[in-house]
């Protein structure tokens, strides 16, 4: 038999004009010798009605827009020669000269066949206000090889680098909950795909910044002299580092720090080249908050101070040489590296507390001269981790170390300034209590 439709079948839309169905349903109430036609003009009904619906809903594209041709421009055709997207969160820290600075790194890839020149690199609030310019030798700075670190002036064809960005806020400003960029480049319009690019200047990416408090932390050594060599926020060894960890990039030292010392105008004495040359050599280290141990090595010798990668490493595990892990909170970790073999004094399952001796600074491990290399993380893995920001409840900062110095004689920028709740960036000479 025929399928018969009725209201409850029909696959019209329920404001149909009222007028259309009740039609239906009076038809179905005819005699049984009118059964044949009413189902003839019910089916007449439904293509009537199916039709009658397609028509409002072309109206309406068409109205909107959705469909006109005369809006579409051909003509704009938003290929580009760069694909742009943020690298590494985005942190914030509250700086020792006064400042906050927020850091993240953004990818870069070229999918063109000739080099690429940035032109600058704007940072925008939302409604796309410049909040800070990067170009020029700046820019160069900023502009660097995934892994080896090296500053580069064009993008290679067909490859990756990762802009720096530290975007400083005076004083206690408001950190954006979210911020976005301009980017022009160039390129020489005498290679083959030039004519293929419809856009040399990108709108974004829009990058989130998280809104979280660094967290507040005791120092991990005592005394006077103690200058971040690595650090964060300026271009750096640390500030630098990037590793690949499968399906994404990490960034693991952002915001940790290698410390030496600084004695009478010297990172060490004699010529350098045995640990005991260096005054920080076997100081203590002491535990910068509550937690639970979590992982310690205790067994791997230090190295010779040298240039050269240490013999003793072998795999990503000899890395941090003899290390103390601590959970501080969770998913946040406490690294504290290069310990002298022998002298690490907790073991996994031990609590300890703010100024909980842990070992003794010592050479071993990814480590050219004796220092203590502390950073937070996301997870306990000093290459894969990614860094997490965090400050120091009270220093005095006595100097800057200036670039371009030697082992044997540095060039200090004297300065007295008591600060609380800070981040000692790199390169300041402090004295921790």
């Amino acid at each position: 038999m025929d399928e018969v439709f009725t209201p409850s079948t029909l696959n019209y839309p329920e404001k149909l004009p009222g007028a259309i169905i009740a039609y239906s349903e009076n038809l179905l109430n005819v005699s049984e010798k009118d059964d044949r036609l009413a189902r003839a003009m019910n089916m007449r009904l439904h293509q009537s009605a199916k039709r009658f619906c397609e028509l409002i809903v072309l109206s309406a594209l068409v109205l909107t827009g959705v469909v006109s041709a005369a809006e579409v421009d051909l003509h704009n055709i938003p290929t580009t020669a760069l694909m742009i997207k943020q690298l590494s969160p985005a942190y914030f820290i509250d700086g020792d000269d006064g400042n906050r600075h927020i850091e993240y790194d953004l990818l870069v890839t070229s999918v063109f066949s000739a080099a690429v020149t940035l032109r600058f690199v704007d940072v925008t609030d939302e409604n796309g206000k410049t909040m800070m310019r990067l170009e020029g030798d700046q820019l160069v700075q900023a502009t660097q090889t995934l892994q080896d670190q090296k500053p580069v002036k064009s993008i290679p064809a067909s490859s990756a680098v990762a802009v720096e960005v530290d975007l400083i806020l005076p004083g206690k400003a408001a950190v954006p909950a979210r911020l976005s960029h301009r980017i022009a480049y160039d390129f020489s319009m005498s290679d083959t795909f030039a004519t293929g690019i419809g856009k040399k200047q990108i709108e974004g990416p829009v990058v989130t910044v998280n809104q979280t408090q660094p967290i507040v932390i005791a120092s991990p050594l005592a005394g006077t002299g103690w200058v971040a060599f690595n650090g964060c926020c300026s271009p750096n060894g640390h500030r630098n580092a990037r590793t690949a960890a499968t399906d994404r990039i990490a960034t693991p030292e952002t915001f940790a720090i290698d410390w030496l010392r600084v004695d009478e105008g010297k990172l060490c004495k004699n010529d350098g080249t045995r640990n005991e040359d260096y005054s920080c050599f076997g100081v203590a280290i002491r535990s910068v908050s509550d937690g639970e141990v979590i992982g310690v090595r205790n067994d791997m010798p230090d190295g010779t101070p040298s240039s050269k990668q240490s013999p003793y490493i072998k795999t990503p595990f000899d890395y941090a040489g003899n290390f103390v892990y601590v959970r501080i909170r969770p998913d946040v970790y406490a690294l504290y590296a290069h310990f002298q073999p022998g002298t690490v004094t907790v073991k996994p399952g031990d609590k300890v507390k703010p100024g909980t001796v842990l070992g003794k600074l010592g050479n071993s491990g990814n480590s050219t001269a004796p220092h203590l290399h502390f950073g937070l993380l996301d997870r306990p893995d000093g290459l894969a981790g990614d860094s997490l920001p965090f400050v120091i409840d009270q220093f005095t900062v006595t100097g800057t170390l200036k670039a371009g110095n030697s082992l044997d004689s540095v060039s200090v920028e004297p300065k007295t300034l008591a600060v609380k709740e800070s981040y000692p960036l790199v390169r300041e000479i402090v004295t921790y209590h």
